[in-house]
């Protein structure tokens, strides 16, 4: 016999008054209803969950209600005191559900959309390739759980969130539903099986006011970059959203200064999560973030959004803040909430490619088991493949580890080859390809490193330069709207005009790697004074090498980093540029 559920120590029926007499009042009768709620919402959660078959949409998950805390203003942001180090975070264990949004007009498919750039035009957001279906069939699968829709049919439907009172239920109500339906999908993809960092980000920002609030001014302007890139319809973004984008910016700013002068609170993983929001968005609007593209056409653009976060240069406040408040931590280790580490590691590697400098964090993956994973075991190659690979360039003044970063790299483009219509597993996709870019931008300028000879050095520098134009045109694609490929171009340039690099044009040795830095310098410097310069170098080199055309310039440069699908066109053109000039002038 099925056992009845026992009535609850306090479920006495209390009366509210509707039009309070004081603020006293007022705030008690606001902690009886939510109270009142959030035992409804779970009585409603266990009674559905006892009855609902493995395959139903919405699974309980665990989502505290607390009272709104009162905020109050506070200066730029600054952290006052070192926490202390028993501090841990501990929300209540009060338990809700998530909305599921059936009806949502933010289909999941643009949050896990990781097809190739080609099906990414705006005026056709709905179209995908069969690539794209998997990877959105895998994601609608593992999405986060999300509340159960109640009642009204909105986000929350009795304002139990802890949101400032001049914010808007509809605003509130739409970033909610684009945060959970669409952006955490893309962004923190898990394994199979694995619980979805989702389910523990949204129950901090329902106990946290300014991690509630920073999610908001994320979510819009997520939102925002894809409207005016086209990529979602264009009534989604007005004027309504954007001063709700502003006022989210500010109350945000206000609340986390107020929390990083807590000790208590400094450096708790909402306050964290916080910060990388305010470090990746911007309320200002620029016509420079509409829609541009780069000459690559690089593989999964928008895989964990990179082609929404790219598009908005990285707040160095912000970023300066989030590197402190990690060390305060002690380190991404002391971090064990779901996919907070992970997410830290890809802004790190976020803004490192796009300033082109060393991570300040070590590689964390989406998927904890695959951490302290070597990324020959991650990409499956071994010590033999870098030896007869690029180890050959040994005698050029490639070191070991760059053999080895550049393996990983063709090992990677590999993999997408062998299956480019179907992604079965995202997390993994995503660990190998950021594990990948990390390990290019880990690699030492040759300022840092001896070298017994000149020419090995500029040779070195060359090549690793040229790594970091396909890291970030390629690998992992940085719009056009922040991409660094003109300042690498103008750095190749630079070093190859430098005397110390003369005998890098002679030696046979060097002819091949030089002729792939010449060729990606070149596509790198699109629309820059130094296109002109690669093209006549390019076609210089070559004809005095003995290739004469585009084919044979193609057998060269495939040997080292290249992907066809990305970079055939844009190297075409470029050597179409210069096919009918005979004449080089170096500098």
């Amino acid at each position: 016999m099925a056992s009845r559920k026992q009535p609850r120590k306090n479920d006495d029926i209390h009366f509210v008054n509707a039009r309070p007499a004081s603020e006293t009042e007022r705030l008690k009768a606001q902690r009886l209803v939510r109270a009142h709620v959030g035992r409804w919402i779970s009585d409603q959660t266990k009674d559905r969950s006892a009855g609902e078959s493995s395959n139903t949409r919405a699974r309980p998950v665990r989502n505290p209600v607390p009272p709104v805390p009162v905020a109050s203003p506070g200066p730029s942001y600054t952290i006052a005191s070192r926490p202390s180090s028993s501090l841990r975070n501990s929300p209540r264990d009060s338990r809700s559900n998530q909305v599921t949004f059936r009806d949502s007009p933010f289909p999941p498919s643009h949050a896990s959309d990781s097809s190739d750039s080609s099906s990414d035009d705006a005026s056709t957001v709905t179209a995908f390739s069969a690539e794209a279906l998997a990877v959105a069939r895998y994601n609608k699968r593992n999405s986060p759980e999300r509340l159960e829709r109640n009642l009204s049919g909105i986000f929350d439907p009795f304002a139990t969130y802890p949101a400032p009172e001049n914010f808007e239920p509809a605003m509130i109500n739409l970033s909610e539903r684009y945060l959970t339906a669409v952006v955490w999908p893309g962004l923190a993809p898990r394994p199979q099986n694995v619980k979805t960092a989702a389910n523990k980000w949204f129950d901090l920002s329902m106990a946290d006011p300014a991690l509630f609030t920073a999610f908001m001014f994320g979510s819009l302007c997520h939102l925002r970059v894809q409207w005016q890139n086209n990529w979602v319809p264009g009534t989604v973004f007005g004027q309504r959203e954007r001063r709700a984008l502003q006022l989210c910016e500010m109350e945000s700013i206000k609340l986390i200064n107020q929390a990083v002068r807590d000790p208590d609170r400094a450096v708790s993983d909402a306050v964290l999560l916080s910060v990388i929001c305010m470090a990746h968005h911007q309320a200002e609007e620029k016509v420079s973030q509409r829609h541009r593209k780069t000459p690559f056409h690089p593989p999964f653009p928008r895989l964990q959004w990179i082609d929404v976060y790219g598009c908005l240069p990285p707040n160095m406040i912000h970023i300066k803040g989030l590197l402190q408040l990690v060390k305060l931590r002690g380190g991404l280790a002391k971090i064990p909430t779901e996919g907070l580490a992970a997410t830290i590691s890809f802004s790190d590697i976020m803004s490192c490619s796009v300033l082109c400098v060393h991570p300040c964090f070590d590689f964390w993956p989406l998927a904890d088991f695959r951490l302290g994973m070597s990324i020959q075991k991650m990409l499956g190659f071994g010590p033999s493949d870098v030896e007869q690979g690029f180890g050959r360039l040994r005698e050029t003044g490639v070191t070991p580890q760059m053999a080895e970063a550049f393996q990983a790299v063709h090992t990677y483009i590999e993999i997408i080859k062998a299956s480019p219509n179907s992604t079965h597993d995202v997390s993994l996709l995503a660990d190998r390809r950021n594990l990948t870019q990390h390990t290019l931008l880990c690699l030492s300028p040759a300022s840092d490193l001896f070298f017994s000879h000149p020419t090995h050095a500029a040779t070195y520098e060359a090549c690793r330069l040229a790594a970091l134009i396909f890291g970030v045109g390629v690998l992992f694609p940085i719009p056009a709207q922040n991409t660094p490929l003109n300042n690498l171009a103008r750095l190749i340039w630079s070093l190859l005009i430098q005397p110390s690099s003369s005998e890098l044009w002679s030696s046979p040795s060097t002819r091949l790697p030089l002729i792939w830095v010449l060729t990606l310098g070149g596509i790198a410097a699109n629309d820059a004074p130094e296109r002109a310069w690669f093209a006549s170098a390019l076609g210089d080199v070559a004809r005095r090498t003995g290739l004469n055309s585009w084919a044979s310039i193609k057998s060269i440069i495939g040997s080292m980093l290249w992907y066809d699908a990305a970079c055939d066109l844009a190297a075409e053109t470029l050597w179409h540029e210069n096919a009918s000039r005979y004449t080089f002038v170096m500098g």
